[in-house]
C-alpha cells in the first residue's frame, strides 16, 4: 500500500535580507590589500557626441602631465578623473545607455561586448587585472604608434586589444592604479614566469605593451578614471573604443571605479603598502 498526501507551504515572515543584516556572526573581511574595483562600459551612439562633449568638459584631465596627455592625445586617447558625485552630463550619458549590472560575476576578465555590463573585480595589490575590449579575435590588425617625434606601424595576427590594471591600496585610504594598453597577439605558447620566488608555466600569447601610454592616477573611494578615445577615433585609440563594436557608430567608454579598499595601517608600522 502506498499512502501520499500534501502540506500547505506557508510564506515565511522574514527575509533573508533582514536576516543577513540582524546575524550574530561577524562579516567576511576581504584581504586587507584588496581593493573592490567596478568596471563599466558606457556606449556612446554618434548622435549624441555633442553629449560626448559636454561630458569631457566636466571631468579632470589635468591630473595627468602635460607630456602624458599629449601622448595620449597623438594616439586617440582621452582619459580624465570623475568625482563622486557624477556630473549631470555624464549621468545623462548614462541613463541613455543599456548597460545591465551583473552581480554575480565577481571575477574574472571582463569583455566589452559580452552584454555591455558592469562588473566588479576584488584585486590585490600589484596583482594583473585585464579588461578585453575586443568582440573577438581580429585576424589582421594593422596599428599605428605615435612615439616622441616620429610614427610606425605594426601589423598584428590574432589579435585583441586589452588594458592591464594594477591597484595598490594606500595608509591614507586612496588607492594608486596603473592601467596600460596592450594588444595580445599570435597563437598561445607556454612560456615560464617568475612569481614570488618561484617559476611558473603560464600559457598566453605574445603582447606588445604601450608603457609610453601607462597612465599612473590616485583615486579615493567612489572616485573614477575614465578612458575613451578622442572624436575622431584615431590610431590606437579608435582601435580599442569604436572599431571593436559590430554598430560603426558607435564609441565607448571605460569607467573604473573604486568601491571599497580594506588597507588599515593602524597595525602596519614596519609593512607600508607599496609606492
Amino acid at each position: 500500500m502506498v499512502l501520499s498526501g500534501c502540506h500547505i507551504l506557508e510564506k515565511p515572515n522574514w527575509s533573508l535580507h533582514e536576516q543577513v543584516e540582524n546575524s550574530p556572526l561577524t562579516p567576511p573581511r576581504i584581504a586587507h590589500d584588496s581593493v573592490v574595483i567596478e568596471v563599466t562600459f558606457v556606449r556612446v551612439p554618434v548622435e549624441v557626441n555633442e553629449s560626448n562633449d559636454a561630458v569631457w568638459q566636466d571631468i579632470d584631465e589635468t591630473h595627468l602631465s602635460p607630456q602624458l596627455r599629449a601622448k595620449l592625445t597623438e594616439n586617440g586617447f582621452r582619459c580624465g578623473k570623475l568625482p563622486n558625485a557624477l556630473p549631470s552630463s555624464f549621468e545623462q550619458l548614462l541613463a541613455g545607455d543599456k548597460n545591465l549590472t551583473d552581480l554575480a560575476a565577481q571575477t574574472g576578465t571582463l569583455n566589452l561586448n559580452v552584454g555591455l555590463q558592469n562588473k566588479r573585480l576584488q584585486c590585490g595589490a600589484g596583482s594583473e587585472n585585464h579588461v578585453v575590449l575586443s568582440d573577438s579575435v581580429l585576424e589582421n590588425l594593422v596599428v599605428v604608434h605615435s612615439s616622441q617625434e616620429y610614427t610606425s606601424a605594426e601589423r598584428f595576427q590574432q589579435a585583441q586589444c586589452q588594458f592591464e590594471f594594477r591597484t595598490y591600496p594606500q595608509p591614507d585610504g586612496s588607492v594608486r592604479i596603473e592601467i596600460v594598453p596592450q594588444i595580445h597577439h599570435g597563437a598561445a605558447k607556454s612560456q615560464f614566469k617568475g612569481h614570488e620566488g618561484a617559476w611558473l608555466l603560464k600559457t598566453q600569447r605574445d603582447i606588445k605593451e604601450y608603457s609610453d601610454l601607462l597612465v599612473d592616477a590616485s583615486l579615493q573611494p567612489g572616485e573614477s578614471l575614465l578612458l575613451s578615445c578622442s572624436n575622431s577615433a584615431h590610431g590606437l585609440g579608435g582601435h580599442f573604443f569604436s572599431d571593436n563594436d559590430n554598430d560603426q557608430e558607435v564609441q565607448h567608454m571605460l569607467r573604473l571605479r573604486v568601491l571599497h579598499t580594506q588597507y588599515d595601517d593602524l597595525f602596519q608600522a614596519n609593512d607600508s603598502a607599496p609606492p
